[in-house]
């Protein structure tokens, strides 16, 4: 029995790339215009010049039992960066979600700077002990993820380092989560990447459709 015919349908005008054919810069820039927004996980580790915190927008939940994140990591200067260095050398960190409060403080945690610089003094953050990992955490984040390194797995031609992350101890600011563990989105106040240079957004409005599971 064939479909009832709805009208007929005109196919949007596509322009296609293939990537093999484009440089770094120009994957990186269809990829991070489109795949928006992105999540911010601002990640703190420690290593034999002290605390180093830094932000990653490729980043999300992987999945459950056991709790895992994971963020991707690129190079800076043929390199690796600061947080992938001190995660082979102690295993451990703490992944935090920025909201718009923290943000600028966060951005300032994304420049270029020698491994002696302690960035969370650089942005002026206030950091608190961690209860079962020993890098510090950011006391005024709203989430923060006490997380043991599960894996690093290098990839591509760069390359960049995919870290994966199991999550040993949530903290939640008290006004974000309730008793049934549901969390109040505008408490949080989330801020993501979006395209362009130092372009963010805020999770300001919303829609629902069914749920189908």
């Amino acid at each position: 029995m064939s479909s009832p015919t709805l009208g007929a349908f005109s196919a949007p005008q596509m322009t296609s790339f293939d990537p093999a054919q484009l440089t770094h810069a120009e994957q990186y820039k269809l990829l991070a215009g489109s795949v928006i927004p992105r999540p911010i996980a601002l990640v703190t580790t420690l290593g034999a010049h002290g605390p180093n915190a830094a932000p990653f927008s490729f980043f999300n939940v992987l999945g459950v039992e056991p709790p895992m994140l994971m963020f991707s990591v690129g190079m800076r200067a043929g390199s690796e960066k600061d947080t992938v260095r001190n995660l082979r050398e102690l295993p451990e960190m703490v992944v935090h979600l920025v909201d718009e409060a923290n943000s600028a403080r966060m951005n300032l945690c994304s420049g270029q700077y020698p491994p002696t610089v302690n960035e969370l003094e650089l942005a002026g953050f206030q950091s608190v002990p961690s209860d079962l990992v020993r890098p510090p955490r950011i006391a005024s984040c709203p989430v923060q993820f006490e997380c043991a390194l599960e894996q690093i797995t290098p990839f591509g031609k760069v390359p960049y380092n995919l870290v994966i992350a199991r999550v040993l101890r949530m903290h939640f600011r008290a006004d974000v989560v309730n008793a049934a563990f549901h969390v109040d989105m505008r408490a949080l106040d989330p801020v993501g990447r979006i395209a362009g240079p130092g372009m963010y957004t805020r999770v300001t409005d919303t829609f629902q459709l069914k749920s189908l599971l």
